[in-house]
């Protein structure tokens, strides 16, 4: 049998399947919301044939929709237009699939429940152990409790998790830098940053080897390559100059103290949720499309130093670590059947 496990974001649609086949697509949902059925069908049509597909979601946040009902609706349906005569089933965070329709009923289940999925396997997968999954992404951060082979996570629903620490809305490539921080120092003074989109982490990191170049990408701040030349372009309009008034040297200043102001932000989010368990931690599980960042993150922390580090990367592939959610709802769903 085979199985296919759809993670549907608001910025890219993640799939995966038993034999470790993964896809990362991105795709604005806002921007092209009305394309998504057909998209999901042309890479469904890539995949060995399916006997069910496991889908799970966040992207019922994004601004094409009045409220996550109406996204949850959405996509559901649009997942089960593109699925055909293949049976859909749907991840909640009560810890289990559902029929579309009752996915439907229960919006706030089925809202972004993509984190709990990914807590659920990891959990499961390392039972017998407590410690912590850390997943980083283009956009967000989950730091999640795992106890005794259970998801231990304090909130359900995002905004519970946003309030416990265990959701960071900070990522590794599209997060505008105005976000990030409201100043830099330059010359020994202080200098604020434009509240503007015009450059975002993946361009700091790109400046320092971190993220590799993307220059068939255009999928940027200002719609130009996604390579390390623009990037310096980008970063240094966020103190209203260009290249030329700057120099590199002082623009690739400013992403270095960026990333340390990123770093700070997940550390302190990190030791909320450290500070609320009941255990030390045994393990850390990594994932995420910028799942680097969370190796920087396991180091600035001293209470985590001795801690075992589980990367998704290394022992599965760098495919599966950035697509890790849908990977963990294909699995779950593996069990259930």
């Amino acid at each position: 049998m085979n199985l296919i496990g759809i993670d549907l974001g608001g910025a890219n649609i993640k799939l995966t399947d038993l034999n470790h086949l993964a896809t990362s697509l991105s795709f604005p949902l806002w921007k092209q919301k009305e394309n998504l059925a057909e998209t999901l069908r042309k890479l469904l049509s890539e995949y060995p044939r399916s006997d069910r597909i496991a889908l799970t979601m966040t992207g019922e946040l994004a601004d094409c929709f009045s409220t996550k009902a109406e996204g949850v609706r959405y996509i559901t349906q649009a997942v089960v237009e593109a699925a055909g005569e293949t049976p859909v089933s749907v991840w909640q965070t009560a810890g289990e699939f559902v029929s579309p329709a009752i996915a439907i009923e229960f919006p706030l289940l089925t809202a972004a429940a993509n984190w709990h999925a990914l807590a659920t396997w990891s959990a499961r997968a390392t039972a017998g152990s407590s410690g912590l999954l850390i997943d980083i992404g283009s956009t967000t951060a989950d730091i999640i409790p795992l106890k005794q082979g259970v998801c231990a996570s304090a909130g359900l629903t995002d905004f519970e998790r946003l309030r416990a620490g265990e959701l960071v809305y900070t990522g590794g490539r599209r997060t505008p830098l105005c976000a990030v921080a409201r100043s830099v120092m330059l010359d020994g003074k202080e200098v604020p940053l434009a509240a503007e989109l015009f450059a975002t982490t993946q361009d700091i990191y790109q400046l320092l080897d971190l993220l590799p170049e993307q220059p068939d990408s255009f999928d940027t701040a200002d719609g130009r390559p996604a390579d390390i030349a623009h990037a310096y372009g980008r970063i240094a309009k966020m103190v209203c100059c260009d290249v030329h008034e700057l120099g590199m040297d002082r623009i690739r200043n400013i992403a270095e103290q960026l990333a340390e102001h990123q770093l700070a932000m997940l550390k302190q989010a990190t030791r909320q949720v450290i500070a609320q368990l009941s255990y030390q931690p045994e393990h850390i599980i990594c994932s995420g499309s910028s799942e680097f960042l969370v190796k920087r993150l396991v180091k600035a922390i001293p209470a985590l130093k001795d801690t075992a580090v589980i990367s998704l990367s290394e022992t599965v592939s760098p495919e599966i670590a950035s697509a890790a959610c849908a990977h963990a709802v294909t699995f779950l769903a593996y069990e259930r059947c």
